[in-house]
């Protein structure tokens, strides 16, 4: 027997002919993997589907895209008619975009999610706060909201949890987890590929971001931040004002405990993520600056002040908050 919520959900996707799914803004592995894996999903049940991003997909995931029935990138901007709203791996209403902020009354109808600062914002939410990505909580679900896990559906799943658990390496992976990504493989996913392509792949770019990211590395005892303005990845020909994994790695350095990203945006914000090993909850601070995400993974984005005017005032934040 269905729990009752996930009854609701399933009804009212049955109801619905023309969805929309929505990707968050700045869209990683797990979002793109969720995104895709739950249109194709419900495209092979009849529906028709709109794949919603705001902003552009990162090339590390259009590996994916080989998968649609053109081969080309089915992502567009906006929404066009839809009668059911979804959005997947997204924590609270603002990071599905401005389409709902410039709608104010158009609510999302199911929110499917694994982050714990998540206030349940749609009309009909599940989330599971334990489990490592969005991509884990679908492949768990998916059997049970009468959906297939087809081939493509499997392999875009398999994407997002390798990318939110960083290889199955982070703290929050579980043995129902590797259970899920087995199941996955055993759908026809392939781990090899799919790791390679969305995560160990790397550019001579991001190569050169690494080293930008080291030369402005600092240390406070068991804290680590580097700074990146918009002005170094211009030297260096980085585009993307996304982290190709380098606030990870800091988090990874013997004797440190919780790592900071600051970055300033192509828009000019200024864009914090940290990272913590087991004990530290980073998602406390996250939220304190209007952001949020995981005790081990979270960011934020900050329009307000200048990325010179945030540094020290986070890092004394992130000090006082963690290490007491």
């Amino acid at each position: 027997m269905l729990r009752d919520d996930l009854q609701l959900i399933r009804e009212r996707i049955e109801e619905a002919h023309n969805i929309a799914i929505f990707a968050h803004i700045r869209p990683d592995g797990d979002s793109v993997g969720s995104v895709l894996a739950l249109g194709w999903a419900l495209e092979d049940k009849g529906k028709t589907v709109q794949y919603i991003s705001q902003d552009p997909i990162p090339e590390h995931y259009q590996f994916l895209f080989q998968y649609t029935a053109d081969g080309k990138n089915p992502f567009i901007s906006e929404p066009r008619g839809a009668d059911c709203f979804i959005l997947p791996d997204i924590s609270s209403i603002d990071r599905g975009g401005d389409y709902f902020l410039t709608h104010p009354g158009q609510l999302p109808d199911i929110c499917i999610d694994h982050h714990i600062s998540n206030p349940g914002f749609a009309k009909l939410n599940y989330i599971e706060a334990e489990s490592p990505a969005a991509c884990a909580v679908l492949t768990k679900i998916m059997p049970q909201l009468g959906l297939t896990l087809s081939q493509r559906v499997s392999s875009a799943l398999l994407c997002g949890i390798i990318t939110d658990t960083n290889s199955f390496a982070n703290s929050n992976v579980t043995a129902e987890s590797l259970r899920s990504a087995a199941a996955l493989v055993d759908s026809g996913a392939d781990i090899f590929w799919i790791c390679y392509e969305a995560y160990k792949q790397h550019t001579a770019a991001e190569m050169a971001y690494w080293k930008t990211a080291m030369n402005n590395l600092y240390t406070d005892g068991e804290l680590m931040w580097t700074v990146i303005r918009k002005k170094d990845r211009e030297a260096i020909g980085y585009e993307s004002d996304e982290d190709p994994g380098f606030v990870s790695y800091m988090v990874n350095t013997e004797g440190i405990k919780v790592s900071v990203l600051f970055t300033e945006t192509n828009e000019g914000y200024t864009k914090i993520s940290w990272r913590a090993l087991p004990g530290y909850n980073v998602a406390d601070v996250a939220l304190s600056f209007g952001g949020g995400g995981h005790k081990a993974a979270s960011g934020a984005t900050i329009k307000e002040k200048t990325i010179d005017e945030l540094i020290p005032v986070v890092l004394e934040n992130t000090k006082r908050m963690l290490f007491k």
